[in-house]
């Protein structure tokens, strides 16, 4: 298996249309984690307690999870572009009805619903970018799609936040229908005609996740979890570890958020084009080495450095966090693409749900280890998990390697 990247040609380009990919991302990265900053807004006004409005993340997280694959396989036969009009579409009106909700359950419903639709739209949006250009490009496609969500985290959440502010949650709610509904419309006279499902994708359902016994994907699947575990364990309480640790307040957290966002969108970009330059298993290990060294920096800097030296060193390695820890996001899609060529919408759909069963484990993983260690040691969590995910992506490349290469004597060493 080469991979080496290939050489670009200087004639191609990226398709304008992937913008409208992007949109599409921008409104469902918004909606899934705008709700975040709402939570005390909408327990307020559908009159539940703060945790049971916690749920609300919950339900979107196991919905995507568990229904992503699923959905993938039952709609395998059908064309791309009308699944991404419609994903889009759908989106755009259950948004529209969970504006309207006047009670929990109704709302829940909603997420629950979005959770599925969100888990259609962004893994077929991928493999769309993927398939639109050359393998030369495949970063970089990858990386304008995933920026879409990116762009939601830096900009769209806290915008949102804002407007719930002045307006009420649901006019935050009201305009992201607005969004979804233009980007259904962007993908339907934008995008090229004729992205029909690959033949081999038109099978019975249950055969779909046959791509999971192809070689090497569980433990690239493994790999994400254990990316986005050690990510989430630190990012689901970074607001008590900013303030536990170096005394941040709510602007101060607000502004470290607001720089992991611009981090991660220019971590997002430079991640699709190193992956496109130097190949996305490089960029991958890379990416995760460099994890590793951030999350027990953070640590480190918090138990063992007096707080004047240990301020500016957390920030510092925040931001870097948001634009390595996004940065690997295009690599390991790629990566995962190589592994199945032929069954790309699967194995991304299945890496949505690894992202999404990591988040998952990663805010479990970090309130055992603030119970155990106290928060100061959540950095440590998190790079256990990256340094694990870091041995299965060598020991991946070293088979690879060794599958490659002829069999040799000893005498010939």
């Amino acid at each position: 298996m080469n991979t080496e990247p290939l050489a670009l040609q200087p004639a191609e380009r990226l398709p304008i249309s992937l913008a409208w990919l992007a949109l599409g991302a921008f409104a469902l990265g918004t909606e899934s984690f705008m709700v975040v900053g709402l939570l005390p807004m909408l327990a307020a006004d559908l009159q539940v307690s703060a945790t049971r409005a916690g749920q609300l993340v919950l339900l979107f997280a196991l919905s995507y999870a568990i229904g992503s694959p699923l959905m993938a396989a039952l709609l395998a036969r059908f064309g791309r572009r009308p699944l991404l009009v419609a994903s889009l579409a759908a989106f755009a009106g259950i948004t529209l009805a969970g504006s309207m909700a006047q009670g929990f359950a109704q709302l829940a419903l909603a997420r629950v619903a979005l959770g599925l639709v969100a888990g259609v739209f962004l893994p077929t949006a991928s493999a769309v970018a993927a398939s639109m250009v050359s393998p030369a490009l495949r970063g970089r496609a990858l990386a304008i799609v995933t920026g879409g969500g990116t762009v939601a985290v830096a900009l769209g959440v806290p915008l949102g936040a804002w407007i719930a502010g002045w307006g009420g949650w649901r006019t935050a709610y009201l305009l992201v229908a607005a969004v979804a509904a233009l980007a259904a419309w962007g993908v339907a006279v934008g995008l090229p005609r004729g992205l029909a499902a690959p033949a081999t994708a038109v099978r019975a359902p249950s055969s779909s996740f046959s791509v999971t016994r192809a070689p090497g994907v569980l433990p690239a699947l493994l790999t994400t979890v254990l990316w986005t575990t050690g990510g989430f364990s630190f990012y689901t309480y970074i607001a008590s570890f900013l303030s536990g640790t170096a005394g941040f307040g709510a602007q101060g957290v607000s502004a470290v958020f607001c720089a992991i966002g611009i981090a991660a969108a220019l971590g997002t970009a430079t991640g699709g084009w190193a992956t496109d330059r130097f190949g996305a298993d490089r960029v991958a290990q890379g990416f995760a080495l460099v994890l590793v060294a951030i999350f027990g920096g953070l640590s480190f800097s918090a138990q063992m450095l007096p707080r004047d030296l240990a301020l500016p060193l957390i920030v510092a390695l925040s931001a870097l966090w948001g634009f390595a820890g996004w940065g690997f996001g295009p690599a390991q899609a790629v990566r995962l693409i190589r592994l199945a060529p032929d069954r790309a919408p699967m194995t991304l759909s299945l890496n949505a749900s690894a992202i999404y069963l990591g988040i998952a484990a990663g805010s479990a993983l970090g309130g055992v280890v603030i119970e155990l260690f106290g928060v100061s040691a959540v950095g440590w969590a998190g790079a256990a998990s990256q340094l694990v995910g870091l041995g299965l992506m060598l020991r991946a490349a070293h088979r690879s390697r060794a599958a490659l290469s002829p069999v040799t004597s000893p005498l010939a060493a």
